[in-house]
């Protein structure tokens, strides 16, 4: 079989993010991945960080029939931090607003960018979200969620969290979320990569080379590929692993059947404390280029 038709769910959206130690291009990476939308033609993204800016282009059309992709990667994007995304429509119409990746800001004024494939049927932690946000996707409202949780625990604390501290809160706050729900999600606040998928197949991959770090729904020919372990969060920074979470207690999404199956549990260290849901918050976008 192809590299392609590895994705054991044609139904889903495919993700890429890059983290390096030093700003580098991933431009033989990117055209790969866009040229996989045929499959996924309802739309495309890519965000990256420039310094403390993060700069976003996205078409609600098929990536692989856009002279704006040709464009942005003849740009030569090059940054530490890299986020795209090629949708497979599942909620909401074909829209800018849409697509993939979505950015908010939390109240220290950190951006956060965010991809993500998945359904959400489990919806309970979302509910609100709907009234505030851009678009039509669960998805936006996830990274709202998630913002609320970051800015949530900054006012309890009273400061702006570590790496050590976003690591625990965002943790719970996964536990929490993927249970029931579907959630493939890569979620990047300009120095780490947060990694999550609860998937019964293997639907995220890495490919490590030295200080630099490539992932991906499907693997690409570029690169060794190992599987994202599932079930738990794993943190990036500077393309290296820095921090895995323990097994999650929930149930793995099967695609195939709509139904939730316990894995069992492998030990890794503890990730954090509980987390109560804060009040609903809309998180501004910061602004991005069209």
């Amino acid at each position: 079989a192809t590299r392609r038709n590895r994705l054991k769910d044609p139904d889903m959206c495919q993700l890429f993010a890059y983290s390096s130690l030093h700003p580098t291009t991933a431009t033989a990476a990117l055209a790969e991945f866009f040229g996989n939308s045929v499959d996924n033609p309802h739309g495309w993204g890519v965000a990256w960080h420039e310094g403390d800016e993060v700069r976003m282009v996205k078409e609600p059309i098929p990536a692989y029939r856009s002279t704006l992709v040709r464009h942005t990667l003849d740009e030569a994007i090059e940054s530490t931090h890299i986020l795209a995304h090629i949708r497979k429509a599942t909620h909401g119409t074909c829209a800018y607003d849409n697509c993939h990746p979505f950015v908010q800001t939390d109240s220290s004024e950190t951006a956060w960018t965010m991809i993500h494939n998945g359904v959400i049927v489990n919806d309970a932690l979302l509910a609100g979200y709907d009234s505030w946000e851009v678009g039509e996707t669960d998805s936006e409202c996830v990274l709202m969620f998630l913002v609320d949780v970051i800015d949530e625990a900054m006012r309890r604390r009273g400061h702006e969290l570590s790496f050590d501290e976003k690591f625990e809160v965002l943790g719970s706050a996964f536990d929490q979320l993927s249970n029931g729900n579907k959630l493939n999600l890569i979620l990047d606040d300009g120095q780490t990569l947060f990694i999550h998928t609860n998937t019964l197949d293997t639907t995220l991959y890495v490919s490590q080379h030295d200080d630099a770090a490539m992932f991906c729904t499907v693997p690409l020919t570029l690169g060794d590929w190992t599987p994202i372990p599932q079930r738990r969060l794993v943190a990036y920074r500077q393309g290296r692993l820095v921090r895995a979470s323990h097994v999650q207690h929930v149930h793995s999404f099967d695609s195939r059947t709509v139904r939730y199956l316990q894995l069992p549990d492998v030990d890794l260290p503890a990730a954090a404390d509980s987390y109560a849901s804060p009040a609903l918050r809309y998180a501004k976008p910061v602004e991005c280029r069209r």
